[in-house]
């Protein structure tokens, strides 16, 4: 939300956190599901059910998993 104003980033914030502690996993949970799917648009076809979840994963998070997890051990 780097597009919006303070007020507004605010408002939200608020929102959010007036929910309890399931309520915003849930948020977050459906957000990500959301996520996948527009992930999935740009999808080359045929690929394998491993490959397709690879896509996507590389799409939300920028990097493969593995190496997301060298990075973090190289930081511990």
């Amino acid at each position: 939300m780097e597009d919006t104003t303070k007020e507004s980033r605010r408002l939200v914030f608020d929102i959010i956190m007036s929910k309890n502690v399931e309520e915003r996993f849930l948020i977050c949970a459906e957000l990500y599901e959301e996520a996948k799917e527009f992930a999935k648009l740009g999808m080359p076809e045929r690929l394998s059910l491993v490959d397709q979840k690879a896509y996507v994963f590389r799409r939300i998070h920028g990097a493969d998993p593995g190496d997301l997890v060298r990075l973090l051990k190289e930081q511990i």
